[in-house]
């Protein structure tokens, strides 16, 4: 059986993943993304390399890859806040989806 916390949490994700996007992506797409993001920022947290060229280029893409690259910054605590607060800046319409993710995260 699933905790009410574990479902609030891939719910807030999966709503974040999705944002701005036209309906019908698969979960099976977020889910890919999101591993690729999560791999990526894992290596260059191992590696101590900056992200900022990796996170420029993924926000150029926008849509799900741009959400997972954010999203996946927001999970590793690399920059938390400056990451939440330019995609605020960037989104606003977005904010109470981003303070949803936070909670689910903190």
């Amino acid at each position: 059986m699933t905790d009410r916390s574990d479902e609030q949490r891939q719910a807030a994700i999966v709503a974040f993943l999705g944002a701005g996007l036209v309906p019908g992506v698969s979960t099976a797409v977020f889910v890919s993304r999101l591993a690729e993001a999560r791999r990526t920022v894992s290596a260059h947290c191992a590696k101590h390399v900056p992200f900022d060229d990796w996170l420029a280029g993924e926000i150029r893409l926008r849509g799900v890859r741009e959400n997972a690259a954010v999203l996946a910054l927001l999970e590793s605590d690399q920059r938390r806040q400056d990451v939440a607060d330019a995609y605020r800046d960037r989104y606003p319409e977005r904010g109470d989806m981003l303070d949803q993710v936070l909670a689910v995260l903190a």
